[in-house]
């Protein structure tokens, strides 16, 4: 019977990916930054319980998060939290914000499948009791030692909550005695991006450390660098990266006019019984035409959002 219930559970889960090109991070225990969180223009803000917050202040930005999402939660800019990492925080964490409008959690420090495996049932009861979709908080753990992204896949499938992964790139680093930089951390995210995709979830992040958000011109490069390795979103620390994120992670006009000339061409070759084309001497076929399709769909994504 219980067996069962977790199918039904399983098949009821959210599936469509949502529109995330920017993150923004916004400690939960500051009020005057809460109360301009929806007008910042990132796709999600992040009301954050770990990092951001003071040990000794763990307790009332918990309050004020679970206070603050009702808000929040009717606004453009979807609402998560990234909770705390040791277990006794994060279920008191977990049991204080799941509501509704809540989109999804951020884990921090996942190390095993095990732990998501324990807050996936946490967080199931929860709903159940709070007459909520089940599967309406997604999942997004964090990657942020050697270990743990060595366990990528098997943590990327755990779970039909998570929605996406992320390579902590300071803590990370830390770990594995880097020194944090472009040059340093490409591979491990690109590798936690690659377990990303072979389970289906989106792969976040920059190739770069978040901490420079004094140069929007160069996050914007590396935003479109990352865009074109697969990552299709990334946190930031400050509204003035916003921007450039949403920008970097967003097609070109040129990129869709492309991408549409493409899917004609090769439409019209299928018509004529043929596999494959040319634009401009270049060869297209069913691959070049599927990376088309996703760039008409993310830009008709982004369409939406800035014309509900």
């Amino acid at each position: 019977m219980k067996n069962q219930k977790s199918e039904i559970n399983r098949n009821r889960l959210i599936s469509k990916a949502p529109l995330w090109r920017s993150l923004l991070y916004m400690p939960a225990n500051n009020e005057k930054f809460l109360a301009k969180a929806q007008s910042r223009g990132a796709d999600a803000i992040i009301l954050d319980l770990e990092d951001s917050v003071a040990p000794n202040d763990k307790l009332t930005a918990r309050e004020i998060c679970e206070n603050a999402i009702p808000e929040l939660v009717n606004g453009p800019s979807d609402i998560l939290v990234r909770i705390n990492a040791p277990l006794r925080l994060a279920v008191r964490d977990i049991e204080a914000v799941t509501q509704q409008g809540l989109k999804g959690l951020l884990l921090p420090k996942v190390e095993s499948a095990g732990i998501l495996i324990a807050m996936d049932e946490l967080l199931t009861s929860l709903e159940e009791e709070r007459g909520m979709n089940i599967g309406q908080i997604r999942t997004i753990p964090m990657l942020e030692t050697p270990n743990a992204l060595l366990s990528a896949k098997k943590i990327a499938c755990s779970i039909n909550r998570n929605i996406g992964l992320i390579l902590g790139g300071e803590d990370f680093a830390t770990s594995a005695g880097l020194y944090p930089s472009a040059d340093t951390l490409s591979y491990p995210k690109i590798q936690m991006a690659l377990a990303a995709k072979a389970a289906g979830l989106m792969a976040l992040g920059i190739l770069d450390t978040v901490s420079n958000f004094s140069d929007a011109d160069y996050m914007f490069e590396i935003a479109k660098k990352s865009a074109n390795f697969g990552f299709e979103g990334a946190t930031c620390i400050h509204p003035t990266m916003v921007d450039a994120l949403n920008r970097g992670f967003s097609p070109t006009r040129k990129e869709v006019r492309e991408a549409l000339q493409i899917i004609e061409v090769m439409e019209n070759a299928w018509q004529n019984n043929h596999g494959a084309a040319q634009i401009n001497g270049n060869m297209i076929d069913i691959p070049v035409y599927k990376r088309a399709k996703a760039v008409v769909h993310r830009a008709e994504l982004i369409k939406e959002k800035q014309n509900p």
